[in-house]
């Protein structure tokens, strides 16, 4: 659950219409000034345990923000939005590793067990349209230097079944 501030302003004749997300995290107990993603009109806000106590108030122009919304849309222009991270508009997620934030994979080699996982390239050919290979994984044939790392945490007692 998040607040919002959705802005009205009238710009050269068209109304805003962009709705800015607050996400609770960052705005539990805060007070502070927020600038609209779209147009940058600064609003003011006071919000005590995730309640809006006072605001948005608009500030007058050339104010600047304490901080930038987290995500942005235009619910009535259909999937224009501003995602995370957008430069000068949305602020980056703080609490996530950069790797996440980009999606890219974890290269994992290895289960919690020890065992080679799947995901590993390279992959046998595709034995279908889905790509489907079955549970068999021949980890000789197509990851030698997997299978040594495998056999070597195996005798250094890294591998355990429970």
């Amino acid at each position: 659950m998040c607040d919002i501030i959705w802005c009205k302003k009238e710009i050269d004749g068209k109304v805003c219409n962009t709705v800015n997300y607050l996400d609770p995290f960052n705005f539990w107990n805060w007070e502070g000034k927020i600038a609209c993603a779209e147009c940058g009109t600064v609003y003011y806000i006071y919000m005590i345990e995730g309640w809006m106590y006072k605001g948005p108030e608009e500030q007058p122009p050339g104010t600047e923000p304490d901080i930038l919304p987290l995500y942005a849309d235009k619910p009535l222009e259909g999937y224009k939005n501003y995602l995370p991270g957008t430069e000068g508009r949305t602020r980056p997620y703080l609490c996530l590793p950069r790797h996440i934030y980009l999606g890219q994979p974890d290269p994992v080699k290895f289960s919690v067990r020890g065992y080679p996982v799947r995901g590993q390239r390279p992959q046998p050919k595709s034995t279908g349209p889905l790509g489907s290979a079955g549970f068999k994984w021949p980890i000789e044939e197509n990851s030698p230097e997997l299978w040594e790392e495998f056999l070597e945490r195996k005798k250094r007692g890294l591998v355990r079944d429970w």
